[in-house]
Formats: structure tokens, C-alpha cells, sequence
């Protein structure tokens, strides 16, 4: 990916060809320029010393230059905006940013600590500035890309605002404030690309790689970057007014620089992964969440934490939650025949006893006797099963989506379902089970398991972009294969969606997570779908000593005990992982063909965090 990402020190070399400021007073700060007009060059020089705060140029090239302490000089500026500029100051005012739309004419803006003043603006940007101050908060910058029209970002002095901009450029703003870094600046060369900083660090895409080369420079040195600005001619200008603050260690930047031994963009590219959501869990809240890269291969959407990715198998877990629902409800034991429930008879081979009995209990924990897709070979045995089976093809573009009970029928891509061994005796992971307990829970409440997880689990838990619809409505990440090309279709389509067809966000994972946690942990019942009772059940090992009920768990009885499911769909990798004891947790949604990746991240993320 040909991004360049800036962070760690690497020393001062490069620092000598900066072109910084004679020191005029005690104190002298580092600029520098390029293809700029020499008197605005002149003029930094002599000002660098009191503190740059502003450098902006209009879209006819004229430019301005404000410092901390209120000197100012400008040159082919609008005159409102030149009279604006002194009114503010001489009130007493500090400027933090003046910017020029592209349109050029006698639009422009300026922000201080005592205010803003504006002409010509798109008018939601003018009322998000003015919103901003409203509520208290100081606009530290204002930036327009050069398409102009209503293309914005607003950052002030506790969170920012865009509009139209690049989605790439938002997505690392949205990063980088994750970890308690503010945006400082954001700025738009005229020939397109980006540049967003943030206190100790930036990104940036497509700019000049002199400019780039100095941005570097001056924070090796210890400095933050305080100011940036692009000239319509190509030209640019930077300068700091001060060190980089001393801030708490930033755990985001951590695990991108941690993962598999490399970043994570290098292992994206290395999985042929075009995008990753990210979100981790701690004292039960999300702490941070991020996203990288793309929703698909050669488009200009990122993949952001609100986007939904197909789940996979993480689909067996969740919907466990609303199996257990059910059965609160009806007050009926888990450990009862699953057969009454289906309105229709499970087949048995012919060395399955007639007496056996696949409970509720023993299909969440894979040992109900039914046996996935890939491990029916051959037709009559009851043994000796390929033990890599369990999971569905699902249907592509072209094919037509089998009922659920056609499904079961073997009238689809899979084999028909039906008991091949004695219920209890075996582990077989088998997504078979799966569907067996979804069609229990549509015969038992008269509603799709659409319908009924959105209605009993999704509601209550505020899981928003989470469904097991075939096709939702909300933005949907699109599957790649192992070489990074687009599935056929973007997606399959999973009718068996209690085992595989879930699409969910890395957010919504993780408010089921702090759910869990904290129902495991409470001295009795707490809003949401479950019991305590029923949390208990759902993550305490039972007929699987290595699951509870559709997680896999580990540590019981341990500080680091731990519940986790991972999934593997055509296109898509997943895995979502709690720590009840230690509040914590993850999870992460990826579009390409290799666990191995998802498993890195997951690996750099308990490494930072320390958690076994």
C-alpha cells in the first residue's frame, strides 16, 4: 500500500536542510517551505521566532502568516477578511487558523480563542464552526479540498467534522484520535492527497515528498508540527512553535506496529487483505476502535468500524445467545430433546439407536450426534469421518438460495442433516447442529432468526448494524479472495444463518462483549437478554469440556478465563474474543481469505495488552 505513515523518532539527520529561522529572540522555531514566494519565505524567517500559529494561501496566491503573540502579515488577501484579521487581534485575540475556500473571490475564515468570523462558506460547514463554539469548544482548524463545493473538515479542541473528503483521509483522522490524540491540522494539496496531524504524529497521502521529508525531519528533532499549508501553485509550508507534548502511550500504534513482526498495513498487503476493522475491549467499554484499508479492492470507500463484514462461524455464538433466549423464555432446560421443536423429523442412520436423544445442549457444544458438510463419506458410516467438515459453501450470485428446510433436506449444496452418530459420544464442530437449533427457534417463536435476534438480542444490546438477514441494509464490506480479487457477488448468501450468515461491525461484537463480561461478573441480573443464570450457562464448560455454549473457553476459573469464537466464510475471516475477570476483550472483522492475518492482529493486540 503506498501509504506513508510517520511515527517513531529516527533521529535528527536531515534537520541541517531545513530551512529554519535565524534565531531574532531567546527562543527561534524550525520552519520550512517550498515553492512559496520569497517574501512570504522572508517573512516566516523573521516571525518563526515568536511562534507560527497560521500559514494560509488564497486559491489566487496570496497568503497570510499569524503568530501566537498576534503578528501578522498578509498579501493578497481579501480586504473584509485582512480588516477581520487586525479587529481580532487588536481585541486581544489568538488566532488559530485562517483558510481560503477553493472558490476563491471573498470567501474565507478565521478561528480564535475568543471566536470565528467567516465569509462565503459552505453553509454547514459555517454552522458546525459556530456549533462548535457554542458548546465551548475553540475551532483549531478549518481545511478544504480542492473540489470545493461542501468539502470540509473542522477540527476544534475536542473532536473534529468533515464533509466530501477523501474517505481515506478520514478514516486515519478517525484512527489517530482513538488513542487520545486530538486533530491539530489537516491540509489539501491542490493536486489532490491529504495530510492529517495529530499532536505527536500524522499521515499523510500523496504530497510533496520534500514536504514529506521535512515534516519527518522536524519531529525527529522533538517538535510538534503546528503548522501546514499547500500553496495552489504546489508550494508548501510547515513549521512547529514548540515541542511534541508528553502524552500516554499510544496502545493504537502499538498493535499496527506489532503485528506479525511488521505493521498491519504490510501484513494486509502481505494476506492480499484490501480491509480490516478493529476494536478492543477494556474495563468494559470500547476502548478504541479503527479501521483499515478498504470495503473493495479498487474503490474509494475505507473500512471503518461502523462497517459490516460477514461474521462466519463468529455467527454460531451469537446466535447462541438467542437459543439460550428462547429457552429463558419458555422455561425449558437445555437439556431436552431438540426434536419436538422442529416440525419435522431428523433422519438417523441405521446404527444410530432409536433411543438417542440430540438435546439443545449437546448441539451447542457440536456433540449432538449431527455431522457437518465434508464429513458424511460415506453415506452409511458412523465412523471414520473427515474430521475437516462442518462449515457451508454458500450461494453466489447465480444460484438460487435454497428454503432453510431445504436446507435440511439436502436439497441444496450440502448434504441432507441427519444423526450419524450417538448424540454425546463425539466432538464433531458441526454447522449442521447449527441450523437445526435455528429452525427450532423460527418454529418456536413465528419469526425469522432475522427477525427474532434482532428483536430479542440485537435491540436490547443496541447491536444496531447486526443482522442474520440474507441481504441487510446497512453498508456491507465486500469478500476477496486469496489473491485480493472481489468474490463473485461481493458476498455469498448463507440461508443457513445461525451457522454462517450473520453480518455484524466490530462495534456491535464488542457491545456483546462488555454484555458478557459484565453479566459474568455481577452479583445478580443486569439489563439485556439473558439471566446471569443463563450467562453462566452460556460460558461454562458443558457436554464440550473446551465450550460452553457456542464459545469456546479457556482459564475457567482464572483471571485470564476467556470465551472466543472465530469464522471462516468465503471472502471474509473473523474472530471475537472476552476476558470476563479482566473486563477486556476484542474483536476483528476482515474481507480477505487468510486467517492468518486476523489471528496477527489478534496476537499483537494481546501482546500489548498483556493478556494471556
Amino acid at each position: 500500500m503506498d501509504r506513508r505513515r510517520f511515527l517513531a523518532l529516527t533521529g535528527a539527520a536531515g534537520l541541517a536542510t531545513v530551512d529554519f529561522a535565524r534565531p531574532a529572540l531567546a527562543a527561534s522555531y524550525p520552519f520550512a517551505t517550498g515553492g512559496v514566494p520569497d517574501e512570504l519565505k522572508s517573512k516566516m524567517g523573521e516571525l518563526a521566532p515568536y511562534g507560527i500559529t497560521a500559514v494560509a494561501f488564497t486559491p489566487s496566491g496570496g497568503w497570510v502568516i499569524v503568530t501566537q503573540d498576534g503578528r501578522y502579515f498578509a498579501r493578497g488577501v481579501p480586504d473584509a477578511c485582512f480588516a477581520e484579521l487586525e479587529k481580532m487581534v487588536k481585541a486581544g485575540g489568538k488566532v488559530h487558523c485562517v483558510a481560503f475556500p477553493p472558490e476563491g473571490g471573498d470567501r474565507w475564515v478565521i478561528t480564535g480563542d475568543k471566536g470565528m468570523s467567516a465569509r462565503g462558506l459552505p453553509e454547514e460547514c459555517h454552522q458546525r464552526i459556530s456549533d462548535s463554539y457554542a458548546a465551548g469548544r475553540q475551532v483549531v482548524d478549518v481545511a478544504f479540498p480542492p473540489a470545493g463545493g461542501n468539502r470540509w473538515a473542522v477540527a476544534d479542541t475536542q473532536t473534529f467534522f468533515v464533509r466530501g473528503i477523501d474517505d481515506e483521509c478520514y478514516q486515519m483522522m478517525r484512527n489517530l484520535t482513538q488513542a487520545g490524540r486530538k486533530v491539530t491540522r489537516v491540509a489539501f494539496p491542490k493536486t489532490g492527497g491529504w495530510a492529517v496531524v495529530a499532536q505527536d504524529q500524522f499521515y499523510a497521502r500523496a504530497v510533496d515528498d520534500a514536504c514529506f521529508k521535512q515534516m519527518s525531519s522536524l519531529d525527529a528533532g522533538g517538535w510538534q508540527l503546528h503548522h501546514l499549508a499547500f500553496s495552489p501553485s504546489g508550494g508548501w509550508s510547515l513549521g512547529s512553535r514548540g515541542k511534541a507534548p508528553a502524552l500516554p502511550a499510544d496502545r493504537v500504534r502499538q498493535v499496527e506496529n506489532a503485528v506479525g513482526g511488521a505493521t498491519i498495513w504490510q501484513r494486509m498487503s502481505a494476506w492480499k487483505t484490501p480491509g480490516v476493522a478493529v476494536a478492543v475491549v477494556v474495563g468494559n467499554k470500547i476502548a478504541w476502535s479503527t479501521g483499515y484499508g478498504w470495503l473493495e479492492a479498487g474503490s474509494g470507500a475505507a473500512a471503518h468500524p461502523e462497517t459490516a463484514f460477514q461474521a462466519a462461524s463468529v455467527s454460531k455464538a451469537v446466535a447462541s445467545v438467542g437459543v439460550l433466549r428462547l429457552m429463558q423464555t419458555l422455561k425449558q432446560p437445555l437439556t431436552g430433546d431438540i426434536r419436538p421443536y422442529l416440525g419435522w423429523t431428523l433422519p438417523r442412520r441405521s446404527c444410530v439407536s432409536s433411543t438417542a436423544v440430540p438435546t439443545i445442549d449437546r448441539l451447542l457444544t457440536h456433540r449432538g450426534g449431527v455431522i457437518g458438510r465434508g464429513s458424511t463419506s460415506p453415506s452409511g458410516a458412523c465412523s471414520g469421518f473427515d474430521a475437516g467438515g462442518g462449515g457451508f459453501a454458500g450461494y453466489g450470485p447465480d444460484a438460487t438460495v435454497p428454503t432453510l428446510l431445504q436446507v435440511m433436506n439436502g436439497e441444496g449444496n450440502s448434504p441432507k442433516i441427519e444423526l450419524t452418530t450417538a448424540p454425546g459420544a463425539e466432538f464433531h464442530y458441526s454447522g449442521a447442529g447449527f441450523v437445526l437449533l435455528q429452525r427450532m427457534v423460527e418454529q418456536k417463536s413465528g419469526l425469522t432468526l432475522a427477525q427474532y435476534m434482532d428483536k430479542e438480542v440485537f435491540a436490547p444490546l443496541g447491536m444496531k448494524n447486526s443482522s442474520y438477514a440474507l441481504s441487510p441494509g446497512f453498508e456491507l464490506a465486500a469478500g476477496h479472495t486469496a489473491t485480493g480479487a472481489v468474490i463473485p457477488g461481493k458476498r455469498n448468501r448463507y440461508p443457513e444463518s445461525a451457522a454462517a450468515g450473520l453480518y455484524t461491525n466490530v462495534l456491535d461484537l464488542s457491545r456483546l462483549v462488555c454484555y458478557l463480561n459484565k453479566a459474568w461478573t455481577a452479583s445478580g441480573d443486569i439489563a439485556g437478554p439473558l439471566t446471569k443464570a443463563s450467562v453462566r450457562t452460556l460460558l461454562t464448560p458443558g457436554p464440550e469440556p473446551t465450550m460452553g455454549r457456542g464459545f469456546f473457553v479457556a482459564g475457567s476459573g482464572t483471571q485470564s478465563f476467556s470465551y472466543t469464537h472465530d469464522g471462516s466464510n468465503y471472502g471474509f475471516k473473523s474472530v471475537v474474543k472476552g476476558y470476563p475477570q479482566l473486563g477486556a476483550g476484542y474483536a476483528i472483522l476482515a474481507n480477505g481469505n487468510n486467517m492468518s492475518l486476523v489471528n496477527e492482529i489478534a496476537a499483537a493486540i494481546r501482546s500489548v495488552y498483556g493478556w494471556a
